[in-house]
């Protein structure tokens, strides 16, 4: 039985006695681990005897069913996590299916996959027997609801421009996106609202220098200094829909202002208008001077195919994010 994840670990009750655990996102790991071993143990200080944690590539299969079998020590149940339990054979698979089929009631028994093979006879069992919590590497646009929900932990909040600022920066990496909302809360101090100009000094010095390297390029129709700081944002590893998206978040705010501007708005409805900090403004302005409407109408068109050929084409992605800039900029 598959669950979703977000929900089970804000609720996590009642417990099944099997779990079992497919992906690598280690954030999403770490966190049912800790979930677990507080609703399992429950403040209990005998912890050391009712916890084992063992890797399937270097435990024995006998050790493991010891470990199944001994009964908890003043408390009411155990907890074993397996790791890499794909580096189990099948006849190793053999011995534990008495172990699924027929759970023990003082244990709770968690196994980690890195993949999961549904042929496989033990997956079959598992799907039947255990709950499955799957912690996949997330895509881009799955990522909002974990930054809600961590930053929420981090008594953080965001604007709708402050928080795509942030994920784009950050990137996709649920550690690295706790690390820096902890970096971010230290930053601003007893303030809950994080600003843009808060994140942009916390976030990692290369990477924001990048993106706005190339946005600030777009914005000024400076094709060879935007393909170079693509090219440059990609050997990062940052994500390719990242990259489309912090361009399509710049020419939205430059389409917005263009409109503020033809209404004589004053500078500070110019930048609410914007969805941005007025610290950023005298820059976008200078910018809108670079597009006329048409040219940002054709540019937006474009943002949507160029979005849609990145999640279904199969050529680079690099040559898309080329001939968009190559289009929008000529």
């Amino acid at each position: 039985m598959s669950v979703n994840l977000m929900k089970w670990l804000k609720s996590p009750l009642p417990l099944s006695p099997l779990y079992y655990v497919v992906g690598q996102e280690s954030f999403l790991i770490s966190e049912i681990k800790k979930t677990l071993r507080r609703e399992v143990h429950q403040g209990n200080k005998m912890v050391d005897f009712n916890h084992d944690e063992v890797s399937a590539n270097k435990v024995s299969m006998e050790d493991l069913l010891a470990m199944a079998e001994t009964l908890p020590f003043m408390s009411e149940q155990r907890l074993i996590f397996c790791d890499k339990a794909e580096f189990f054979q099948d006849r190793d698979w053999e011995k534990l299916f008495s172990l699924l089929l027929q759970p023990l009631e003082q244990l709770i028994f968690v196994w980690f996959f890195e993949k999961k093979d549904g042929r496989k006879k033990y997956f079959k069992v598992l799907k039947e027997k255990a709950v499955e919590l799957s912690v996949e590497t997330l895509k881009p646009w799955e990522i909002e609801p974990w930054l809600n929900f961590i930053s929420k932990r981090e008594n953080l909040e965001f604007s709708p421009a402050s928080k795509t600022l942030f994920s784009h920066l950050v990137g996709t990496n649920l550690m690295e996106i706790q690390m820096e909302l902890r970096k971010l809360k230290q930053y601003i101090g007893d303030s809950k609202k994080a600003l843009e100009e808060d994140i942009i000094a916390c976030t990692s010095r290369l990477k924001t220098d990048s993106i706005f390297e190339l946005t600030d390029a777009l914005g000024k129709k400076d094709i060879v200094q935007a393909l170079s700081s693509l090219a440059g944002l990609l050997e990062q590893n940052q994500s390719e829909i990242g990259a489309l998206a912090m361009l399509a978040r710049h020419i939205r705010i430059l389409s917005k202002l263009k409109w503020a501007e033809k209404q004589k708005l004053s500078k500070a409805q110019m930048a609410h208008r914007a969805g941005i900090s007025p610290y950023f403004l005298k820059n976008y302005l200078n910018q809108t001077q670079f597009w006329s409407e048409q040219q940002i109408n054709q540019a937006l068109s474009a943002l949507l195919s160029t979005d849609k050929a990145l999640k279904s084409s199969p050529l680079s992605p690099y040559i898309w994010l080329e001939n968009f800039i190559l289009k929008v900029c000529s």
